[in-house]
C-alpha cells in the first residue's frame, strides 16, 4: 500500500485549459493501469470542450460547477448537497466551469495511464 500527499503531485499543465493538473496516483509513482488527477478551479475557471477515449469519473467535495455534457448543462452544488461524483462514458464531449465564488478542486480518476485530452474546437 502507498499513500500519496496531493501536494507532492508531478503537475503539468493543460493543453486544452491551460490550467494545472496534478498527477496523484500515475504510473511514476507505481499505478499500473489507472491515475488520478487533481485539478483547482477558481472562479470563473473553465474546462474547454473535450473528450477522452475512456471513462472517466469526476468528484467535487466543494463548490458549484456547472457541467455540460454533449451540450446539455447541468450544475452541481456540491456546497449545499455535499460530495458529488459523475461517471463521463468514453468519448463523451464535455465542459466544467467553476460558477461559484470560490475557488474548488476536482479529482478525476482515469481507468488507463496517461489519458489524454482531446480538444472538441
Amino acid at each position: 500500500m502507498s499513500i500519496f500527499v496531493h501536494n507532492n503531485a508531478e503537475v503539468f499543465i493543460s493543453k486544452n485549459s491551460g490550467l494545472p493538473i496534478a498527477r496523484v496516483i500515475a504510473q511514476s509513482n507505481g499505478a499500473g493501469a489507472c491515475e488520478l488527477w487533481e485539478q483547482p478551479l477558481k472562479p470563473n475557471d473553465v474546462i474547454p470542450m473535450h473528450y477522452h477515449i475512456v471513462e472517466e469519473t469526476i468528484t467535487f467535495a466543494s463548490g458549484r460547477i456547472k457541467v455540460t455534457l454533449d451540450g446539455i448543462d447541468y450544475e452541481i452544488q456540491a456546497d449545499r448537497d455535499g460530495s458529488c461524483s459523475m461517471l463521463i462514458p468514453a468519448r463523451l464531449h464535455h465542459e466544467i466551469h467553476n460558477i461559484g465564488g470560490t475557488a474548488t478542486s476536482m479529482l478525476a480518476f482515469f481507468p488507463a495511464i496517461r489519458p489524454e485530452i482531446f480538444p472538441v474546437r
